[in-house]
C-alpha cells in the first residue's frame, strides 16, 4: 500500500509539472491526512494560499460581462489570461528590448546621471577601484504625469543589456503591494514579498528594481496613520540599507507627488539622487518629435517641426506621442472618409495618405495635455492672429527682461551636442582651480618635484573658494519687472504669458488673489511664504505676480508686511525674476509697489496703444485675404472598391515549426489523460468483457452482424497511433462499444442482459469521469486543433515524422508559456453573399458628381478702402478694443463665407465699422447731432420711426467720414 501511495504521490507530481492543466479542480472526496498544528501561530504558506483564492474570486469578479465561459476559453484571450497568470511576484519583467537611450528626448542630463550609477561601474570599474568608492545605489524619479519616468527606466535596463551582460530589469507598483497585503495579518507576507524580491534580484545580479508610485508604498509616517504602512515604510527602509553588501543592485522610484514620500527615503545611502522630470522645452520638445516621427515617409520639414515644437507648450512627451497619432487620424480621415460609412473593408492606397499642417492643427485642438487638464499653465505664446499686433511691444519688454534678467539667456542657448553624448557644458571649458600652478591637496603632489613642493607649501592660499565669477554665469541684483500702462493695453493677458512662454525652461510660480485664497486650510499668508519657499528651492525661477495694482489694494496689511519681508529676504544675487502686472499707469500705483520696480534702473516698462503701422498688419490678413476667399467647397470623393480577402497568411518554415509544436504539446496531454482513463475502464471487472476483441472462433457471426468492431484494446492502439485529436472521438469510440455490444446482444437472455447493462455502464462511466475531470478549456483547445489543422489541409502526423521534423529542434523550446506569440491565422472569409451586399449598398451611398462653382465677386478696391477706414477709425483703440473689432469683422465674413457675391459682405462690415466709431462719440455730441438731424429735416416729426433712424443713420455716417 505504501508503495502504491508512493506511486500515486509520483503521478500526481508529474501532472503537477505538466504545462497545461486539463483537469478540472472541483471538489472531490479524498483521503486526508490528520492536519498537523503549527509552533508559531499561523503558518505563512496558509496566508498565500488564502491570498491565492481571494484573488482567484476578485478575478472573476473582474471578467468583462459580454464575454461567455466560451469566449474567454478561445485562443487570443486563453492565451493573454495565460501570460498575465504566469508573472509571478518577483519575476523579471518582459520588455520592449528596442527602447534606448535614444528614443528618450529632452533627458540628456538624467541621462548622464544614470550613466555613471549603472553602465559606468560595468565599462569602467578600475576607476570605482582606483579611489575604493561605490557608485549610487538608489535614485528617485519625480514629476508629472507623462514626462518619461517609466520610459528613462526601461531604456536603461534595455541600454545596459548589450552584448554578454544582461541587467535584470523588476518593475513593481506600490499600490499593488498595499492593495495585496491589506490586512494587518499579511504585513508579514509583504516583507517576505519584498525579501523575496531582493533575493530575487541578488541572485540575477546586476539587476534594477523601479519600484513605480512609491508614494503607495512608502508614504509620509505619521500617528494618523495606519501601523500596517509604518512597517512597510520600515522594512523599506531596512532593505534600502543592505544594498551596499549586496552590491550591484540598482533601486529606482517613481513617483508624482514627491512630498508624500517618507523624508527617511530622501538621503544618500537609500535615493543619492533625485531627479525632476518637468515640462520639456522647446528643444526638447523637438526632440521628441524627430524621434517619433523619424521612420515617417517622407519626413517632416525642420522648419515645421521647430513651428510646432513651439506651439506644444505644456505637453508631455506622452501628448506629443498622442498628437503624433491623432494627426494620422485626421489625415486619414480628410484622405479617405469613406471607410466610416462602409462596413466591409475598401481598396486604399497608403502613400496617398500624407500629412499636412492643417491635420496637426486639428489635433492639437481636440487633445488637452495632461498639466493643463487641472491647471492651466501660465505661459502661452502670442497667437497668430495678435502677432502682428503686438509684435513690437513684444520685442520691446523682451529687451528689457534679457537686460534686467541675463538668466533668460541660458534658455535660449543651442548646445552643440546632441543626443546622449551630450557633454555638460561647464566640463568643456578650463577651470583655474584645476590648472597647473594651483596648490595641491595631496600630502606628496604625484608628479610634482620636492621644490615645487615646498614652494607651494611656503604660500599657502585657501584650497576651496566658491566666490562667483561673472565669467562663468551670469549676476543680477534682485531681478524685477513690471509691465505698465492703461488698462486694455495686453500686459497681463498676451504680453506677461508670452515672456512666460519664452522661459518656458524656468519653473513660474504664480502669486495672485486666487492663489491666496483658493485653499481656505491656508492663510494668505502661508500660501504667499509657500511660494517663495518653491522659488528658492527651484532657482532660477520667475514669480509670476498679475494685476500686481488690485492685489496690492485687496490684501491685507499683514499680507503686504509679509510680502515685503519674503521679497527682502531672498538673497540679492539670487535669480528670482518678480514678473508683474498693472493696468494702470506707473505713477498712479501706491508709493511701496514703485519702490519695488524701479524705473530707474529699467525695471519698468510703460506700454502704449498699437501704432497705424501694427493696426494695419493686424486687419490686413482678415480684410484683404480671408474676406474675398471663396466659399469652401465639397470635395469629390472617389469610389472606392470592396478590398479582396487576402484569406489566411501563409506561415513560415520557422512558425510552421512552432505551431506544429505547440500543438503536438497539447495532444500529448490529452493522450496522456486518455491513456490514464482508459486504463481505469479497463482494469473495471465490470467491463474485462471489452477490453479485447471478440473472438471470431468463438462468435463466428459476429461480423456479419456488426460491421465495425470496437473494444478497449482498440481504443488504445488508436491511442498509440495518434488517431484522437480530441475528447469527443475518443467518446465516439466509447459509444461505438456501446452500441455493438446492444446490437449484437439482444434483450431476451439473461446473460446477454447482463452484457447490455454493463455496456451501458461503460458508456456512463467514461462520460461521467471526461464531465468530472476534463477542462472544457482544454477541450477547447484540442477542438480548435482540429479545426486549424482540419483548414490548413494538414493531415495527423506520425510519431516518426514528427521526431525528424524537430530532429534538430532544442527541448528548451517545449515550454510554451514562455514562446512567442505568433500572429493569428485568419480562417474566416465573408462570403460572395455579402460582400455584393455591401457593394450594392456602397453603391447607394456613392455622391453626386459637384455642379462647377461660380466665380467670387469682390472688389478689391473697395476692400483697400475698408481697410484704410478701420485703421483711421480704430486711432488711439486699446487691445482689448481692437479684438472686439477683429471680432466683429470675423463674424461678418463668417456669416457671408458661403456666398459668393461679396458685396453684401463689405457694405455690412462698413456698417460695423461705423458703429463701432460711433461708440467713441460722447453722449454730449451725440444729443447735438440728433437736434441738427431734427431742424435739418423738414416735417421730421410726421415720419414713422423706421425713417427717423434711417435719416440719423445717414447723417452720422456722413458726419463720421468728413
Amino acid at each position: 500500500d505504501e508503495d502504491d501511495e508512493g506511486d500515486e504521490a509520483e503521478e500526481v507530481g508529474e501532472e503537477n509539472d505538466r504545462p497545461y492543466n486539463l483537469r478540472q479542480r472541483k471538489t472531490v472526496q479524498r483521503y486526508e491526512a490528520p492536519p498537523i498544528g503549527c509552533r508559531n501561530g499561523p503558518c505563512v504558506f496558509v496566508l498565500l494560499v488564502c491570498n491565492l483564492l481571494y484573488h482567484s474570486y476578485l478575478f472573476h469578479r473582474c471578467l468583462p460581462m459580454n464575454l461567455t465561459a466560451e469566449d474567454l476559453a478561445s485562443g487570443v484571450l486563453r492565451d493573454r489570461v495565460k501570460v498575465g497568470a504566469s508573472l509571478a511576484d518577483v519575476d523579471p519583467m518582459n520588455l520592449d528590448s528596442s527602447v534606448k537611450f535614444d528614443s528618450v528626448g529632452g533627458l540628456s542630463n538624467h541621462i548622464q546621471s544614470l550613466k555613471e550609477m549603472v553602465v559606468f561601474p560595468l565599462l569602467y570599474p578600475e576607476i570605482f577601484e582606483k579611489f575604493k568608492i561605490q557608485p549610487p545605489r538608489g535614485c528617485l524619479f519625480y514629476g508629472p504625469p507623462g514626462t518619461g519616468k517609466t520610459l528613462v527606466a526601461r531604456a536603461l535596463a534595455n541600454e545596459c543589456s548589450q552584448g554578454d551582460k544582461k541587467v535584470s530589469f523588476f518593475m513593481r507598483k506600490g499600490a499593488d503591494c498595499l492593495s495585496k497585503w491589506k490586512t494587518g495579518s499579511f504585513t508579514a507576507g509583504l516583507t517576505l514579498v519584498l525579501h523575496m524580491l531582493l533575493i530575487q534580484a541578488y541572485l540575477m545580479r546586476p539587476s534594477i528594481i523601479f519600484f513605480d508610485e512609491i508614494d503607495g508604498l512608502a508614504p509620509v509616517r505619521s500617528s494618523r496613520q495606519d501601523q500596517i504602512h509604518s512597517s512597510i515604510v520600515s522594512t523599506l527602509l531596512a532593505l534600502m540599507d543592505g544594498l551596499d553588501s549586496r552590491g550591484e543592485i540598482v533601486v529606482i522610484g517613481a513617483t508624482n507627488r514627491l512630498d508624500s514620500i517618507d523624508p527617511a527615503l530622501r538621503r544618500p545611502g537609500r535615493f543619492d539622487r533625485e531627479f525632476l522630470f518637468n515640462l520639456p522645452d522647446k528643444k526638447a520638445r523637438k526632440h521628441i518629435l524627430e524621434i517619433h516621427t523619424r521612420d515617417w515617409n517622407p519626413k517632416l520639414a525642420e522648419p515645421f517641426v521647430d513651428e510646432l515644437a513651439e506651439k506644444c507648450v505644456g505637453y508631455c512627451g506622452a501628448d506629443i506621442k498622442a498628437l503624433c497619432t491623432e494627426a494620422a487620424l485626421v489625415a486619414l480621415r480628410r484622405r479617405y472618409p469613406q471607410i466610416y460609412g462602409s462596413s466591409v473593408k475598401l481598396k486604399l492606397d497608403v502613400t496617398s495618405i500624407i500629412l499636412g499642417p492643417g491635420d496637426f492643427s486639428k489635433a492639437m485642438r481636440t487633445i488637452v495635455p495632461a498639466s493643463q487638464r487641472a491647471l492651466a499653465p501660465s505661459g502661452r505664446a502670442l497667437s497668430p492672429t495678435l502677432r502682428p499686433l503686438l509684435a513690437s511691444s513684444f520685442s520691446l519688454v523682451l529687451k528689457a527682461l534679457l537686460r534686467v534678467f541675463p538668466h533668460a539667456q541660458c534658455t535660449d542657448r543651442d548646445n552643440t551636442h546632441g543626443g546622449d553624448n551630450q557633454l555638460l557644458e561647464e566640463d568643456l571649458y578650463s577651470d583655474d582651480d584645476n590648472e597647473e600652478g594651483s596648490a595641491s591637496i595631496y600630502e606628496v603632489e604625484p608628479t610634482a618635484s620636492p621644490k615645487s613642493q615646498l614652494s607651494s607649501s611656503a604660500t599657502h592660499r585657501p584650497f576651496l573658494h566658491f566666490s562667483s565669477s561673472a565669467l562663468q554665469q551670469p549676476t543680477a541684483y534682485r531681478p524685477r519687472l513690471l509691465l505698465a500702462g492703461p488698462s486694455g493695453s495686453g500686459q497681463s493677458s498676451h504680453l506677461a504669458p508670452a515672456l512666460l512662454h519664452h522661459l518656458d525652461k524656468l519653473p513660474v510660480h504664480r502669486l495672485d488673489l486666487p492663489t491666496l485664497y483658493s485653499v481656505s486650510a491656508k492663510t494668505p499668508e502661508e500660501s504667499c511664504a509657500q511660494v517663495f519657499r518653491e522659488a528658492c528651492r527651484s532657482m532660477p525661477s520667475v514669480v509670476f505676480m498679475p494685476h500686481i495694482s488690485e492685489w496690492w489694494e485687496t490684501v491685507g496689511d499683514t499680507v503686504k508686511s509679509t510680502f515685503l519681508t519674503l521679497l527682502q529676504d531672498v538673497p540679492s544675487f539670487s535669480p528670482v525674476l518678480i514678473l508683474a502686472t498693472a493696468e494702470i499707469h506707473y505713477s498712479q500705483l501706491s508709493e511701496e509697489v514703485r519702490s519695488i520696480f524701479q524705473r530707474t534702473y529699467g525695471e519698468v516698462v510703460t506700454l502704449c496703444p498699437p501704432g497705424e503701422e501694427d493696426r494695419r498688419n493686424f486687419f490686413s490678413d482678415l480684410l484683404l485675404v480671408q474676406a474675398a476667399r471663396a466659399p469652401p467647397r465639397l470635395r469629390n470623393t472617389e469610389v472606392l472598391s470592396v478590398a479582396e480577402d487576402p484569406g489566411p497568411r501563409v506561415l513560415s518554415a520557422e512558425e510552421q515549426r512552432r505551431l506544429v509544436e505547440q500543438e503536438e504539446n497539447t495532444l500529448r496531454e490529452l493522450r496522456l489523460f486518455l491513456r490514464d482513463v482508459t486504463k481505469r475502464l479497463a482494469t473495471d471487472k465490470r467491463f474485462n468483457i471489452f477490453s479485447k476483441p471478440v473472438d471470431i472462433e468463438e462468435v463466428s457471426d459476429y461480423l456479419e452482424v456488426i460491421r465495425q468492431p470496437m473494444d478497449l484494446s482498440t481504443v488504445m492502439t488508436k491511442i498509440d497511433t495518434h488517431k484522437y485529436l480530441t475528447a469527443k472521438d475518443f467518446l465516439v469510440d466509447i459509444d461505438l462499444i456501446c452500441s455493438n455490444a446492444l446490437e449484437y446482444n439482444p434483450d431476451k437472455d439473461p446473460g446477454d442482459k447482463v452484457i447490455r447493462h454493463r455496456a451501458c455502464s461503460l458508456k456512463d462511466t467514461a462520460h461521467a469521469i471526461f464531465a468530472a475531470e476534463l477542462d472544457p478549456e482544454f477541450d477547447r483547445m484540442c477542438e480548435e486543433i482540429k479545426e486549424a489543422r482540419r483548414k490548413r489541409g494538414k493531415k495527423i502526423i506520425s510519431t516518426r515524422e514528427m521526431e525528424s521534423l524537430f530532429s534538430s529542434y532544442s527541448n528548451k523550446t517545449l515550454n510554451i508559456a514562455h514562446k512567442s506569440k505568433l500572429p493569428p491565422l485568419r480562417y474566416y472569409t465573408r462570403s460572395p453573399s455579402e460582400q455584393l451586399k455591401g457593394s450594392v449598398e456602397r453603391t447607394e451611398e456613392e455622391p453626386q458628381p459637384v455642379p462647377p462653382h461660380p466665380p467670387v465677386v469682390v472688389d478689391h478696391q473697395q476692400l483697400l478702402v475698408l481697410l484704410d477706414m478701420v485703421v483711421k477709425k480704430s486711432e488711439g483703440y486699446s487691445v482689448e478694443q481692437l479684438e472686439r473689432l477683429y471680432s466683429l469683422l470675423s463674424q461678418c465674413i463668417y456669416q457671408y463665407r458661403r456666398e459668393y457675391d461679396k458685396t453684401q459682405l463689405l457694405e455690412v462690415s462698413e456698417r460695423d465699422v461705423l458703429w463701432v466709431s460711433l461708440s467713441k462719440v460722447k453722449s454730449s455730441q451725440l444729443k447735438s447731432i440728433i437736434k441738427r438731424v431734427c431742424k435739418s429735416i423738414q416735417n421730421f416729426e410726421q415720419l414713422n420711426d423706421d425713417d427717423r433712424i434711417y435719416c440719423i443713420y445717414i447723417y452720422l455716417f456722413v458726419y463720421i467720414c468728413i
